[in-house]
């Protein structure tokens, strides 16, 4: 009883933690969902609040499962158009990245609306049978060397892709489109 009061509040404190490490050590009915769920999304990013992080982009572009019967169709009737999509790129770039100067809480913004935009606008040409993939990177320039590389299979009879890269005083950005036919 003796024991001073910083004492007794560090002693029980340990014994908190102790026993609800041991509580969630043993779950076993945790999920992996549960505990990777912070590492998706820009929460590493300053100044990015959920309400942002969550896009409502994704869902317009969620198209309902069709069904149809076979039709042996082995070429899209309209082909992936590298210039129209490059076109389109370039003046997406123009309004948004123009006067762009790099921040932490506005240029993941900035790339999510890129993309979206870009999205739309692929969407509208009438490409049939396509999977329309955009990819936007920003990144602040502090000379430092920038490596990127995708993979995966690829036809190169009707699979096509857009690649534009740009440069302001304080960032880069690329864009890069895929068109990848759907047999």
């Amino acid at each position: 009883m003796g024991e001073p009061e910083g004492k007794k509040s560090k002693v029980s404190m340990m014994l908190i933690s102790q026993s609800q490490s041991r509580s969630i050590a043993g779950m076993k009915s945790m999920s992996r969902m549960k505990v990777r769920r912070a590492s998706f999304g820009f929460t590493g990013v300053p100044g990015i609040r959920p309400v942002e992080r969550t896009s409502q982009l994704g869902i317009e572009f969620k198209r309902p499962p069709q069904l149809y019967l076979n039709t042996y169709q082995l070429d899209p009737y309209v082909k992936f158009h590298i210039p129209t999509v490059k076109f389109a790129t370039d003046a997406i770039l123009d309004e948004y990245f123009t006067e762009h100067k790099y921040n932490v809480q506005e240029s993941p913004a900035i790339a999510l609306r890129i993309a979206g935009e870009l999205m739309r606008r692929v969407k509208t040409m009438p490409f049939n049978r396509y999977r329309i993939i955009t990819v936007v990177t920003i990144g602040q320039k502090r000379a430092q060397s920038y490596n990127n590389a995708v993979s995966f299979l690829w036809d190169y009879e009707r699979d096509n892709y857009v690649d534009v890269q740009r440069e302001v005083a304080t960032a880069f950005i690329q864009v890069t489109t895929f068109g990848i036919y759907l047999d």
